[in-house]
């Protein structure tokens, strides 16, 4: 997938905004809160429907306006066109495509332009809580398969419904005692697509995690990632090939822990708690490993996450790194641009200064460089 062309209307300082991208490294350079990230929002926004920073869309609004729209313009694999077009206004959203046409839910562009985003904000998934690592693995499975998606959505929709029904039992000590079990088989059966789906995710995934931490660091350390569900006794081959199985064991985790959850007014199980472990050196990575162990880990997961889309989608990711060269030493980001520059993608990379990028971007290349400052866009030569 290439985005061929972006335009933004008052997105942040951006008031109307139009890029016209190229097909390979794509530099974006200016000074802190020049707008230069705010490009990159803009796709994750057409792409997986929010941006990857943790902000609503109404804080997003050039503070002079009362709403904002993007449109990015693309072409995919197989060089067909595609687009996609977001309008927030009065809180509402409208959302726009040519593969399923106008009025449509975040779920219905998700994974149509796929996209690889790393910025320093994301250092949590190696080190930071379970959610970090959830969010993870359920942003990749999102991109590439719309039923995980819908059972997302559907976990949501049941948490949502029981933690009402617990918390009114707690306040009130009143329960409908029918409706309850109703959304508790609902969310059984909805718990055991998810870990189904995860743990066949984990085992896929493994191989081009490993490949890709050799690339980061030379096969110096080996890794590792393990599936922890929540509650659940150690899983084996033939457990993982059932999915009858993970029901079978979150009715007993729900039967243990339901006197819990009537006492607590809160839903005690579930995928919402499950842990993804990443190791190094057969250690947790999030207790013993090193600073630079830290980043490598970081950088790996996104470049396994590249190839793993790649296969899966049968389409080209688009790579998304915003100022993560600011993290990194400068053999680390020769190395990281390198192995960037070797998976003949679209790449759109944010810096506050080009000049160290233009030491190590191949002459030959065909890069282009954009200038940002207070949201207006200069194409540099």
């Amino acid at each position: 997938m290439i985005i061929n062309s972006l335009t933004l209307q008052n997105l942040r300082n951006h008031t109307f905004t139009e890029i016209k991208l190229g097909d390979k490294l794509n530099v974006i350079y200016g000074l802190n809160g020049s707008g230069k990230t705010t490009i990159l929002e803009a796709i994750s926004i057409t792409s997986i429907s929010k941006s990857f920073l943790p902000v609503s869309d109404a804080t997003i609004i050039n503070f002079n306006e009362q709403y904002f729209s993007i449109l990015a313009k693309g072409t995919n694999d197989l060089l067909l066109p595609y687009f996609c077009g977001v309008k927030y206004n009065a809180g509402k959203r409208k959302i726009i495509n040519n593969s399923y046409g106008d009025s449509l839910t975040p779920k219905d562009i998700i994974g149509e332009i796929p996209v690889i985003i790393l910025s320093p904000d994301f250092k949590n998934i190696t080190f930071g809580a379970p959610q970090d690592r959830r969010q993870f693995i359920d942003t990749i499975l999102s991109q590439s398969s719309k039923a995980y998606m819908e059972d997302l959505f559907e976990l949501k929709k049941c948490l949502k419904q029981r933690n009402n029904m617990l918390g009114k039992y707690q306040k009130e000590g009143v329960l409908d005692k029918m409706q309850f079990e109703i959304w508790t088989e609902m969310l059984i059966k909805t718990a055991a697509e998810i870990m189904y789906r995860r743990q066949l995710f984990i085992r896929e995934f493994i191989p081009f995690f490993e490949q890709a931490y050799n690339e980061v660091s030379s096969g110096i350390e080996k890794v590792s990632l393990k599936y922890l569900p929540y509650h659940f006794p150690e899983l084996n081959e033939k457990d993982i090939q059932n999915k009858e199985y993970f029901m079978e064991i979150n009715r007993k985790i729900y039967d243990d822990l339901k006197f819990a959850e009537l006492k607590r007014g809160l839903t005690l199980f579930g995928p919402q708690k499950d842990e993804i472990a990443i190791n190094i050196n057969n250690s947790a990575a999030k207790e013993t490993a090193s600073q630079g162990q830290h980043k490598s880990l970081l950088i790996s997961l996104k470049f396994a996450e590249f190839e793993f889309l790649k296969k899966i989608r049968n389409e080209t990711p688009i790579i998304l790194f915003d100022d993560i060269f600011s993290e990194l030493d400068s053999s680390r980001s020769n190395h990281t641009l390198e192995l960037i520059l070797n998976k003949n993608a679209q790449s759109i990379i944010t810096i506050t200064e080009n000049s160290y990028i233009k030491q190590i971007v191949p002459q030959k290349l065909n890069t282009k460089y954009f200038k940002v400052n207070s949201g207006i866009v200069e194409v540099v030569e």
